[in-house]
């Protein structure tokens, strides 16, 4: 599989987003004003990164999203 067309620290930010997203939608979440909290500063990191682009970031972070499931993936079977 190609290597992902985004930058570490990007694809890091939205393993630990997925992450605290996944933590928020469980039922009963302890800390719920925490995860919000944290789900947004992530958010803001994602959606203002430059690598991103300004014209169709919608599609770009969809792109990202992908290949950070799929990397996350591949870590889990390495582990």
């Amino acid at each position: 599989m190609a290597r992902s067309t985004f930058p570490d620290d990007l694809m890091q930010v939205q393993r630990e987003w997925d992450h605290v997203y996944r933590a928020l939608a469980a039922p009963r979440p302890y800390g719920t004003t925490e995860l919000r909290r944290r789900l947004l500063l992530l958010s803001a990191r994602i959606f203002t990164d430059p690598h991103l682009g300004t014209n169709r970031p919608s599609t770009g972070w969809a792109e990202l999203r992908h290949q950070a499931r799929l990397d996350g993936r591949k870590a889990g079977r390495q582990e």
